[in-house]
């Protein structure tokens, strides 16, 4: 293990300690990347990379089994007091928790009548969809399940780490980019991304904005997808224009940062993405001496067609650049 690796490792055990100490309060997100001393932006990726549950997965899985070795440890103990020493404030909430991971409710777990050799499932924090209550903001970071769970339309997404063909580290120039915004569901949407970057070239092509074979496509994610929910994630697609270039409707201008970035190169299909940023941030990040930097990550891809009509697409694999903002550990 290199001391970089070590590095992010006592960072995340920390965490761990942490929750597992403080299973009664609140944890929210900001929180424990505090604990970690990892960027707010990042924190959840370099956890879920190394831990594989995410740090909402992980807090809710380590609360349901704190409740159950209370539930058999104290059996005139309330169930409401027992939830709320584990960290739920609302019985309902604890109650949904507690059957989606036991298959059976507090009360019938205590008194056994339970399938045999249940324990909590590896999700328990899979949102009950059918329940028409808008959730808190508490409540949909505890409640959030992983990115595969969301991947719509992605026929078994790869989460397991995929390597990339080469990583390199540059200080990048101040980026101005011209967009086209999207703020809803989008994983595994190709032809959303497709109509994107569609209405993007129909604007910028009469304007001499875009050269065949050398303009770069750029997605940006705003949001964490962990911990916001579905309908309101943000994702831009924009290519590079000239600073001060005129935008009007729906297609908007951005800059993006100056810094230093690790920019990890793949060969992709569409159920590949999880992975490649798995291994970004779960097995090229601990062993490279950096660690995320504030700051938005995205993928970058480069027209390699020029024979093929510009609409936002480069059938089903993509070469891509993942790119994540850097400082030294």
């Amino acid at each position: 293990m290199t001391t970089t690796e070590a590095e992010y490792r006592r960072r995340i055990n920390r965490v761990i300690d942490y929750v597992e100490n403080n299973l009664d309060q609140p944890l929210p997100l900001e929180q424990l990347a505090d604990v970690a001393l990892f960027s707010k932006f990042h924190f959840h990726r370099v956890f879920f990379a190394m831990v594989r549950e995410t740090p909402g997965q992980f807090v809710q899985r380590l609360r349901i089994e704190k409740a159950a070795r209370l539930l058999l440890a104290n059996r005139a103990r309330a169930v409401t007091e027992v939830a709320h020493d584990c960290g739920f404030a609302d019985s309902a909430a604890f109650a949904r928790a507690f059957r989606a991971a036991f298959g059976a409710s507090a009360t019938a777990y205590r008194s056994g009548a339970r399938p045999a050799g249940s324990a909590p499932s590896s999700n328990p924090g899979t949102t009950d969809r059918n329940h028409g209550k808008e959730a808190t903001t508490d409540q949909r970071y505890c409640d959030r399940i992983s990115d595969s769970d969301r991947r719509i339309a992605m026929a078994m997404p790869t989460m397991q780490p995929i390597p990339a063909e080469a990583v390199t580290v540059t200080d990048q120039p101040e980026l101005t980019l011209a967009y086209v915004r999207h703020t809803g569901p989008y994983f595994g949407d190709e032809q959303l991304f497709q109509r994107l970057f569609g209405e993007l070239y129909r604007w910028a092509g009469p304007r001499d904005l875009v050269v065949r074979g050398v303009t770069q496509e750029i997605v940006i994610y705003h949001d964490d997808p962990e911990t916001v929910a579905p309908e309101k994630l943000r994702v831009s697609c924009c290519i590079p224009v000239p600073a001060q270039t005129e935008t009007a409707g729906q297609v908007g201008l951005m800059t993006l940062a100056a810094g230093r970035y690790a920019q990890a190169r793949f060969r992709l299909d569409a159920t590949q993405f999880g992975g490649a940023w798995n291994w970004v941030f779960g097995e090229w990040l601990p062993q490279s001496g950096y660690q995320p930097d504030d700051g938005l990550c995205y993928e970058r891809y480069q027209d390699h067609e020029p024979t093929e009509e510009l609409d936002g697409t480069a059938g089903r694999t993509f070469v891509v650049d993942i790119c994540v903002p850097v400082k030294p550990l």
